[in-house]
């Protein structure tokens, strides 16, 4: 009960007020897009990857685009077969090595007509010195990205390339600044609450496996949900509005 209850204080912790950050949708290929959302109030990063689903997907936050290989240990995020994994560059020809901690949390990987579109999150700064951490300013983040011919990783034969991307402050961040979840842990039910009524935001909602509890749009400052029926253990509150997104988490007691 003890560990319980230090755990729910951690959490609440990461409910502090803070800024947010997004690069916006930045086109890596004509087919390849990223978009990292950057959160200081619940110290997560939140990565939407989209692109072929037939093949594998990289990308390497931090790595200056004339350095194509990388430095040793730059931080390399990629989708293939196996599943999204944390790896890190070799400086040199060869694939990256895997990394010994896998910090990313995939939220969601939906393939429609062909195209992925895979969100996950992990923390702004793991402590692991092979991951990017991300910064909580606006300012130029350097990318470089690689796809394969097919689903399991290795040569490069989709294309590669390099970019900058430009955090900037959310534009819409007024539409969630204190979005709460009330009572956060529950039994039957908990209230999100927006600071206005917002007609385009939404809700999504899902479990630590990644599967999608529910979808719903927040037409109202206050949605009621239900989760009476919903197992015991810790889901992820995804509210959008706009090209914003901020993730929370909430405790099924």
């Amino acid at each position: 009960m003890k560990k319980i209850t230090f755990f729910i204080f951690l959490l609440s912790i990461s409910f502090c007020l803070g800024q947010s950050w997004s690069t916006g949708t930045v086109s890596l290929a004509s087919d390849f897009t990223v978009k990292f959302d950057v959160d200081s109030s619940t110290s997560l990063v939140t990565m939407t990857l989209i692109g072929p689903s037939n093949v594998w997907l990289g990308v390497a936050p931090g790595v200056a685009a004339g350095n194509m290989m990388g430095n040793a240990g730059d931080d390399a995020i990629v989708y293939n077969s196996i599943g999204l994994q944390d790896r890190n560059m070799l400086a040199g020809n060869g694939m990256p090595n895997l990394d010994g901690s896998q910090d990313w949390t995939v939220v969601s990987n939906t393939i429609l007509i062909g195209v992925r579109t895979l969100v996950a999150t992990r923390a702004i700064n793991t402590g692991d010195a092979n991951d990017y951490v991300f910064p909580t300013t606006t300012g130029p983040i350097p990318l470089l990205w690689a796809k394969g011919g097919g689903l399991a990783f290795g040569y490069h034969s989709g294309g590669r390339g390099g970019t900058v991307a430009n955090l900037t402050l959310g534009v819409d961040r007024f539409a969630l600044t204190n979005f709460s979840i009330s009572p956060n842990p529950s039994t039957s039910n908990f209230t999100i609450t927006l600071p206005n009524k917002n007609s385009v935001a939404k809700v999504e909602i899902y479990n630590m496996l990644g599967k999608q509890i529910l979808i719903k749009k927040l037409e109202e400052k206050q949605t009621n949900i239900e989760v009476s029926e919903w197992n015991s253990g810790i889901y992820l509150i995804k509210v959008t509005a706009g090209n914003f997104t901020q993730t929370k988490r909430f405790v099924k007691s």
